[in-house]
């Protein structure tokens, strides 16, 4: 977690844990590697991702779908 995010859930009240979970989560957002994006990738998205892969629309989709339910 960051300095911000620390500093920030220090300074809110206990019984506020909403937004300390949004702090929480906008703090592991902040890690190298880490970023958000759509559950639904939009229909350019799809695109480019068939294109890079050289696989079909539906190829495409499978294949986000898979990353974006992968847990580690």
């Amino acid at each position: 977690m960051n300095a911000v995010a620390m500093t920030l859930l220090k300074n809110s009240q206990s019984g506020d844990t909403s937004l300390g979970a949004s702090v929480s989560a906008m703090g592991a957002l902040c890690e190298p590697g880490q970023t958000a994006v759509p559950l639904k990738p939009s229909a350019t998205m799809l695109a480019a991702g068939a294109r890079a892969g050289g696989v079909s629309v539906e190829v495409a989709w499978k294949i986000y779908q898979a990353m974006i339910h992968h847990v580690d």
